[in-house]
């Protein structure tokens, strides 16, 4: 096995030397003046220069926040610049500042040990290596930074690890540099990853995958309660380009600033932002009208009203909640959604709703260690401990015992996780079945490709451009035996 890569240093980015060099008085002079150049700003947002100096400032505490205390990225940008400077922002302005803290986190294994003294050039590097072109922002950190920005080059784009690594190597302008490319990832992933699919050596196969990973998420939208088609025109008439799934054809890929706000189907709730291997998830699971359905998830209302949709609005979603905060947020969404036959109830985590035995079909999305939502989140690479994979499959192992406990016979069980790693996924699946005689795998069409399934699925976004999903479906064969619940 390659020798593992250690993780990188908890030290956050320094701020020292950022302070901006003082500007030297103009010599006076005969010429007439010239008439200044406009200052650019965003759309009634921050001028260009305070929202560089603006995020300038957050990154040291945004990666200090993330790094040593685990904390989420989004909540670690609120508190470095406070709620109602976030309320008082524009949302260009939030997006360029999420954008670009993203990056540096994402990209912290190749940052850190290089040990850039100015906070600038960190946030240059990163999102050089994170871009397809250099906007007005990096170009004052570039000039803060004392660098020619018309001499840099962004590397978003580079198809491989090999033409990634030359921004970075362009940037330190020739100084010995190491870009391996599972420094920008924790060391534990190492052991806990499968081998994805291909006909390449297994070592191409994983570095496929990480890169997939590193980049920028996709936009995929899904269409609820509605015919997809004239959703998708309505798209194009207002100048969007939908690429639609060939095997779903209620989801479509959008530009990723695609601003969804002026579409008329997403404000009434017919047009909704949703990953597609989460969407694939109901495909799966293809409930019938008039079927009684739990969904034991992860806290949001995606799977229900996917879950309602394949049911075309009849028969039962019941979606459970630990959290009542959750739950109030989760049933206001589904308010404006198009169903009526979703109840978001509260739940005490250690029994089914309702009688045992009686529901069609349980879908399980519990918490887990979150390796798929790597691209949309970065910093959960740096937050989620190699220690913690046990105890998220124990719960996983829990959540499945109680579905087992809900399910009538000849009902279906659906276990999917946001995560690749084996001992979430097909390890977890083969112990359960081993322990509970009564279930059996229940092969499925694959929803992203024209294959059929033995029962599980794992989606990878090197190959579906999505987040890593690992899917199950388990039919119940008969009642278990005496004592087994």
């Amino acid at each position: 096995m390659a020798r593992s890569t250690p993780p990188p240093s908890r030290r956050g980015p320094s701020s020292k030397g950022s302070k901006p060099r003082p500007v030297p008085k103009p010599a006076a002079t005969d010429r007439p003046a010239q008439p200044q150049r406009p200052v650019q700003r965003t759309p009634r947002g921050k001028t260009m220069p305070a929202l560089a100096a603006l995020i300038s400032t957050l990154a040291p505490r945004v990666v200090r926040d993330v790094l040593d205390r685990g904390k989420r990225l989004e909540s670690a940008i609120v508190d470095a610049q406070g709620e109602d400077a976030k309320k008082r922002s524009t949302r260009s302005d939030r997006r360029l500042v999420n954008q670009s803290l993203a990056s540096l986190v994402r990209w912290w294994g190749w940052i850190e040990p290089l040990r850039l003294v100015q906070v600038e050039d960190q946030l240059l590097l990163a999102w050089l290596l994170d871009s397809t072109e250099l906007s007005a922002v990096p170009r004052i950190w570039a000039s803060k930074a004392a660098k020619d920005y018309s001499r840099l080059s962004c590397g978003g784009d580079a198809p491989n690890w090999t033409a990634r690594a030359e921004t970075l190597k362009r940037f330190v302008a020739g100084r010995a540099v190491a870009a391996d490319p599972w420094m920008n990832f924790p060391a534990w992933i190492r052991d806990e990853l499968p081998l994805p699919p291909g006909d390449e050596s297994p070592k191409i196969r994983r570095l496929q995958f990480l890169h997939a990973v590193q980049q920028p998420p996709s936009l995929w939208v899904a269409v609820r309660g509605e015919t997809p088609k004239p959703v998708w025109d309505e798209l194009r008439e207002a100048g969007h380009k939908p690429w639609v799934q060939r095997r779903i054809e209620s989801a479509a890929r959008l530009e990723r600033d695609a601003d969804l706000r002026p579409i008329e189907a997403f404000t009434r709730g017919a047009l909704i932002v949703e990953d597609l291997a989460s969407q694939a998830v109901a495909k799966v699971c293809d409930p019938d009208p008039g079927e009684r359905w739990w969904d034991l998830g992860e806290g949001s209302s995606l799977h229900a009203t996917a879950l309602a949709d394949e049911m075309r609005g009849k028969g039962t979603v019941v979606t459970t909640f630990e959290h009542e905060p959750a739950r109030r947020a989760a049933a206001l969404k589904i308010r404006n959604s198009p169903f009526r036959n979703i109840a978001a109830k509260a739940w005490d985590g250690r029994h089914a709703p309702g009688k045992p035995g009686t529901f069609d079909g349980v879908l399980v999305a519990p918490p887990n260690s979150g390796v798929g939502s790597w691209r949309r989140h970065p910093e959960m690479r740096w937050i989620v401990k190699k220690e913690q994979i046990a105890d998220f499959a124990a719960r996983q192992r829990h959540a499945l015992e109680l579905a087992a406990t809900a399910v009538r016979p000849g009902g279906t069980i659906v276990y999917t996780v946001g995560t690749a790693t084996l001992r979430e996924t097909q390890t977890l699946i083969n112990e359960f079945l081993q322990a509970r005689p009564e279930f059996r795998l229940d092969p499925f069409p694959h929803p992203l490709e024209d294959e059929e399934t033995s029962g599980t699925v794992q989606l990878w976004p090197q190959i579906h451009d999505c987040e890593a999903r690992f899917i199950a479906r388990l039919i119940r064969t008969a009642k278990p035996a005496a004592g087994a619940e």
